[in-house]
């Protein structure tokens, strides 16, 4: 018989400890310290009954090395959740910070559309993938809402510029958010460069060029005179002509020549001499400037004005 001493009273009970730890994960399904799927569906039937329905339960079942996923892969240890019943004893993703849940799922979504997550709009705004996503709904619906909606729900005043007058086609349904957004922070799509003007080109190749004639903005970065969601001016532009061209152009003085009615002659520049009225700034402000200059992104023709070298964009 052995001696009673602390040193072997110790042994007995961590041994006996393992054991009894042994019975409890057999008995309640859960072997290696690891809590099988039955034992989540004796609490969470309808979710452990419903997941297969998902987009990830379906990518686990059709997958040979994911086939054995199981709750705790995403949601850890269930075993102090089993013993407590406390919600906060459980990893829950849609509870945890971008430190938390971010990293889980990024475990697994390493595409290269998520390698500049961390340095996304997206990221630096503390917005999380369970903002956007609900892992467990059926159906195919991955995001909470479709778009547009679901970004107008954090982004107010695009939707209220692409509800103006002149907008891009989001409410018909002919472009969403992502066409020209990374919304994990790869470059937006279609483009080879990520800047505004390559990624305007992308779709309005016409405007490329490259013209004989050119119009400095247009080569720098078309947001100098369109704005993206919507304006209340025509085609998108941020103010209404002429006002848009007079904030980089001076006014035409032979058009907008005030108090001045008839014919009047420019000593330095004869061949600029014209006619004017009283009414000549009025007419010269409600005037688009487009209306002579009609290829305002560029040319390769030259223009008839002798004073312009020909870079006046009339045609």
């Amino acid at each position: 018989m052995l001696g009673f001493n602390r040193r072997n009273w110790r042994g007995m009970l961590a041994a006996n400890g393992v054991l009894i730890l042994g019975l409890i994960l057999i008995g309640t399904g859960m072997v290696g310290a690891a809590v099988t799927n039955d034992v989540c569906a004796d609490c969470h039937e309808e979710l452990c009954e419903e997941f297969h329905k998902t987009p990830h339960g379906t990518y686990f079942s059709t997958n040979s090395q994911l086939a054995e996923a199981s709750c705790e892969s995403c949601h850890g240890s269930a075993l102090a959740h089993i013993e407590s019943g406390a919600p906060e004893d459980i990893v829950n993703p849609a509870r945890q910070d971008q430190f938390g849940g971010e990293e889980l799922c990024l475990s697994c979504h390493t595409g290269h559309q998520f390698d500049d997550w961390a340095f996304s709009a997206h990221n630096a705004a503390d917005v999380t993938c369970s903002d956007c996503h609900t892992v467990h709904a059926v159906d195919g619906a991955v995001v909470s809402q479709s778009t547009p909606d679901l970004c107008y729900s954090c982004h107010s005043d695009v939707r209220a510029a692409a509800n103006m007058p002149s907008h891009h086609p989001i409410a018909e349904g002919k472009m969403e958010c992502q066409d020209c957004h990374g919304l994990h922070g790869a470059p937006a799509r279609f483009v080879m460069e990520d800047t505004g003007r390559e990624l305007c080109l992308s779709c309005h190749t016409e405007k490329e060029g490259p013209f004989v004639y050119e119009h400095a903005p247009v080569e720098e970065d078309c947001m100098i005179c369109h704005t993206p969601h919507g304006s209340v001016a025509n085609n998108l532009l941020v103010q209404n002509q002429p006002s848009l061209c007079l904030s980089c152009h001076p006014m035409h003085f032979h058009a907008t020549a005030m108090s001045v009615d008839g014919d009047f002659d420019t000593p330095q520049a004869p061949e600029r001499a014209g006619s004017s009225t009283p009414d000549s700034f009025e007419r010269g402000m409600l005037t688009n400037c487009s209306q002579c200059h009609i290829e305002i992104h560029g040319s390769d023709l030259p223009s008839q004005e002798i004073s312009t070298g020909g870079n006046a964009l009339t045609r």
